[in-house]
């Protein structure tokens, strides 16, 4: 299940990804979620082509892995000292020191206005139980 807090999207592969901070994702029922991603990002490009991406929650003290991938042309790979990534056999990335890290297949595509609404199935999740999701806050954490 998901908070209102905020996830970093990985995209591409276990060897080429990049990921972007979200403040909205929502858990539809149980195999299924819906995520809001601005439209025109390299990210969003790149999860609308390989059309799989993994929703990874963070937790309360990972402020400067939201900040780095916060605004709409942020890619790359997370730095190393904030995030550890294990690479799955979906290959995909996730990220293991989080509150939650779901893999997703795209089923569903929408544009409203800036943003590209997508509906996925979830294929597999993960959850760290012990830690607090990092709450969204729009002026701490995007440009």
């Amino acid at each position: 299940m998901f908070t209102n807090g905020v996830s970093i999207i990985l995209t591409g592969s276990n060897d080429d990804y990049h990921g972007m901070a979200i403040a909205w994702v929502s858990q539809v029922e149980k195999e299924h979620l819906i995520i809001s991603i601005p439209k025109g990002s390299s990210t969003s490009h790149l999860l609308l082509e390989q059309k799989k991406f993994s929703v990874n929650e963070l937790a309360v003290g990972q402020e400067d892995l939201a900040r780095q991938f916060g605004g709409q042309n942020c890619q790359g790979k997370p730095s190393i000292n904030l995030a550890q990534i294990k690479f799955t056999e979906h290959n995909l990335p996730i990220i293991l020191n989080c509150c939650s890290s779901t893999v997703c297949e795209v089923l569903k595509v929408s544009e409203i206005n800036d943003q590209i609404v997508v509906t996925a199935k979830i294929i597999c999740s993960q959850s760290n139980l012990d830690l607090l999701p990092l709450i969204f806050d729009k002026s701490a954490y995007f440009k």
